[in-house]
């Protein structure tokens, strides 16, 4: 079988009518799917880029003596079974790893691929992928968040969850196809990697923060453009079931005000004419069920709270496989399922381990505009996330990677959906070059009888725990910035982060509270 594959924008046009897309957090390639053909070969002769022994990374250590060592600190399975002369050694499976939080944005990442915070802007050494174990340590201990006197085991960043830790993932990926060569858009974190894969640029940021929003035109605007121009045969919306508290209506509903990440940080979607793209992961399944869903769906996980199944680290990855199942079966059960792209994939690798070095040669999506924060020239891609596409017109086993230099990254997503619903023209340089997923869909009639079942592995929902992280932060800044409500006076960051966003969203004059007063 050849996994590198060409475009077939034909066959993308002629059999797919709805595209989904769900939007999971902070995790690397190798972290959830690494271990995918540990033991097995890949079907059909193909070749997997995931995990071997042989892979390690260095740790500055200290011997009983005093003296100054480098640490061989290898990979590992998570739970892999260990022994110290003779003996074993407890090492239990840990479904919330990397625990705690490691670092993210361009530095730390940086560090990562380079064992360096600064490297070359214009020439870059080729990365080694060899200092993620030496930053988790020293993110713990000198990161911008304190950790305490007890920080964690750097090298547990080492520890690679297997196929049977992540059976909904592993299944689709076996089922379907894996793309093994998806990369983040930019070797960084969340929100400049979100609008990578809503507007094909961030604007020349890098990290989450000093300025969060994004106003550059989306797909959305793209695809609203065309309705608005005569098309009746396109639609979207965004999904999400986010109310960053378990509050819910005497029916046990969320409330109409939902918090949508993709709304709050891409400006151009806060016109009041766009509410009714906005919706519940509810409403989208029963669109699944009446065959009504629109051209293109972003749906978002929950992104905090008790019900967080984001995956973000330290959270539990045992709810987010179980989004990933309802989304997956309500898509399958869906009448529409046939004519249905349903991909899964990332936002960033969230300083999980990867040992893919990221390619070079990435367009830079705005020339006009360098260099970007950090001094970065967007020359290069981000860390290797999970892809996993689903489609009854893709063959079982693929291992997709596209045809040409350029690898899959987040504006592949933008350029599916442009080639798909023959969109006019380009947001950015960056979607203009990127491959869609069309060459994926290798079969002429759909498969019908082999459609695998997934099954999420059962957690203690009672365990559940909140955890605060930078994101959550970075939102209840940007909603400071919007309301003029302190968050300062909050005793609870989510709540506020609940309220506030609500409230700017119902009003009729949706101008952020900065703007008014330099007015």
């Amino acid at each position: 079988m050849n996994q590198y594959l060409e475009p077939n924008v034909q066959q993308l046009q002629d059999k797919i009518k709805h595209i989904v897309v769900l939007m999971l957090e902070n995790r690397s390639f190798d972290n959830l799917l690494g271990w995918l053909y540990a033991d097995e070969k890949p079907p059909n002769g193909q070749y997997y880029e995931g995990l071997s022994y042989n892979l390690w990374n260095p740790l500055e250590n200290i011997d009983t003596d005093g003296i100054p060592f480098i640490e061989k600190v290898p990979i590992e399975q998570n739970g892999q079974k260990k022994e110290s002369y003779g003996k074993p050694v407890p090492n239990p499976v840990d479904f919330t790893l990397p625990n705690p939080d490691p670092g993210e944005g361009f530095k730390d990442t940086n560090h990562q691929l380079f064992q360096k915070y600064n490297v070359p802007l214009q020439y870059p050494p080729a990365p080694t992928n060899m200092g993620f174990v030496q930053n988790y340590q020293n993110a713990m201990l000198y990161g911008a968040y304190s950790f305490g006197d007890e920080p964690a085991n750097p090298r547990s960043i080492m520890k690679c969850y297997t196929r049977e830790q992540t059976p909904v993932l592993s299944g689709l990926a076996q089922g379907f196809a894996v793309c093994d060569h998806y990369h983040c858009s930019i070797p960084s974190q969340t929100l400049p990697n979100r609008d990578f894969i809503h507007a094909a640029t961030s604007t020349g940021y890098v990290n989450n923060s000093p300025l969060s929003q994004c106003d550059a035109r989306t797909i959305y605007n793209q695809i609203q453009d065309a309705i608005d121009g005569g098309r009746t045969d396109l639609s979207w919306g965004i999904f999400s079931d986010n109310p960053m508290t378990d509050d819910k209506d005497e029916e046990g509903e969320f409330g109409k005000d939902r918090f949508s990440l993709t709304r709050l940080m891409m400006t151009q979607l806060h016109d009041s004419r766009y509410d009714d793209n906005f919706g519940t992961l509810k409403q989208f399944e029963s669109m699944c069920q009446d065959g009504t869903l629109p051209s293109y769906s972003f749906l978002e996980p929950n992104y905090g709270g008790p019900d967080q199944n984001d995956q973000h680290p330290p959270i539990d990855i045992r709810p987010g496989e179980q989004l990933i199942a309802d989304i997956y079966n309500a898509v399958k059960s869906s009448p529409a399922f046939e004519n249905t792209l349903f991909i899964i994939t990332y936002d960033e690798h969230g300083g999980c381990y990867d040992h893919v070095p990221p390619p070079g040669g990435a367009k830079n999506p705005d020339p006009h505009n360098l260099p970007g924060q950090d001094g970065f020239l967007f020359n290069r891609f981000g860390v290797r996330v999970p892809c996993v596409v689903v489609s009854p017109y893709i063959q079982k086993g693929l291992i997709a990677r596209p045809s040409g230099y350029v690898p899959f990254d987040h504006t592949s997503v933008i350029k599916t959906i442009q080639n798909c619903f023959q969109l006019t023209g380009n947001l950015t340089e960056r979607d203009k070059a990127a491959p869609d997923f069309s060459g994926l869909l290798t079969l002429t009639e759909p498969r019908t009888d082999d459609i695998p079942e997934v099954t999420p592995l059962e957690w203690d929902v009672q365990a559940g725990e909140s955890h605060i992280n930078d994101l959550h932060r970075v939102i209840a800044s940007v909603l400071e910035d919007m309301t003029g409500n302190s968050k300062e006076d909050a005793d609870d960051l989510l709540e506020y982060i609940k309220t506030n966003y609500s409230s700017f969203f119902t009003q009729e004059d949706r101008t952020p509270h900065k703007a008014k007063k330099s007015a």
